[in-house]
């Protein structure tokens, strides 16, 4: 008599670290972290991933590029409400200067 031998399959398991996935909260939170100017390394350490991925990413990064244009936009108008109160000629100069 023959011994038949038996295959055992596996199922295989899926290879490599898993997709990280952007949901609309994480979306949102990049957008608030960029609106405080964290760069996209500082980002990617508070929400659990490489700055890579981030930059990878264009839903990522255009969250992240709208906060930064906020934040920017945000220290511009703080800027020209100081030279204003201040009445500051040479603050005038130097926002004409840089912007």
């Amino acid at each position: 008599m023959e011994k038949k031998k038996e295959i055992i399959t596996v199922p295989a398991k899926p290879l490599g670290r898993p997709r990280f996935e952007f949901t609309q909260e994480r979306l949102r939170q990049i957008y608030d972290l960029a609106s405080i100017m964290c760069t996209k390394q500082e980002i990617g350490t508070i929400i659990g991933c490489s700055h890579d991925t981030i930059e990878r990413n264009e839903k990522a990064m255009e969250k992240y590029r709208t906060g930064v244009a906020n934040a920017k936009a945000t220290i511009r108008r703080t800027q020209f409400k100081i030279m204003q109160q201040m009445n500051s000629s040479t603050m005038a100069a130097w926002l004409g200067k840089v912007y």
